[in-house]
């Protein structure tokens, strides 16, 4: 049986079509049975919606805290099943009550070469910075910002003439298929985290 995937999106949610569209193949070792964001308007959402994937929507505002957020957020993911939950463009920390529900199940794209310009402005620091080459980290989440052990690395180079948007959609094309062929991988074999370390056998 495929691995049951719930991904989690703040925006457009081309990373989930991205793994939608690897999902089509009979080949492909997961698929997509829930799509949650944090926002009502996540364009994403209509992607789950076309293809008639179950959506659901936990808006930090619609609670007293984050503590509530996040046990809601836990509540929805967990009446999926889920083998794994994909954070892909999901513009927010899950906290301990997701985390503990999913030890070493939680993936995550950022759009730069971790531990390098970790949180939401990846692209824009590393152009302030003045770095040659960036790229993307797909790995596992932990209770930090973009600190989990690191599953997989893709390098882009940097052009003069890139701005934040137009070096951001070229790492965006480079991170949808890291994350497609990395998803591959986790679901087709067992993993044991160690330390830092993860092992894929």
């Amino acid at each position: 049986m495929p691995a049951r995937l719930v991904v989690l999106i703040s925006g457009s949610g081309t990373n989930l079509q991205a793994l939608l569209d690897a999902a089509r193949s009979d080949q492909y070792p997961a698929k997509v049975v829930a799509v949650g964001a944090d926002r009502r308007d996540a364009a994403g959402l209509i992607r789950a919606e076309k293809v008639g994937i179950p959506t659901f929507v936990v808006e930090p505002g619609d609670f007293a805290d984050r503590a509530a957020w996040d046990a809601e957020l836990a509540a929805e993911i967990q009446r999926f099943d889920a083998d794994w939950v994909v954070s892909a463009g999901f513009m927010r920390i899950l906290g301990p009550a997701v985390l503990s529900q999913h030890p070493h199940r939680i993936v995550n794209t950022h759009p730069a070469l971790l531990p390098s310009f970790p949180g939401a402005h990846a692209v824009r620091d590393a152009l302030a910075y003045g770095v040659t080459v960036t790229g993307c980290t797909v790995h596992l989440v932990d209770d930090g910002v973009d600190t989990g052990p690191v599953l997989a690395q893709q390098v882009v180079m940097v052009e003069q003439s890139d701005t934040e948007e137009v070096l951001h959609e070229r790492i965006k094309a480079v991170e949808r298929d890291l994350l497609v062929g990395v998803m591959q991988q986790l679901c087709s074999h067992d993993v044991e985290v160690i330390g830092r370390e993860v092992v894929i056998s």
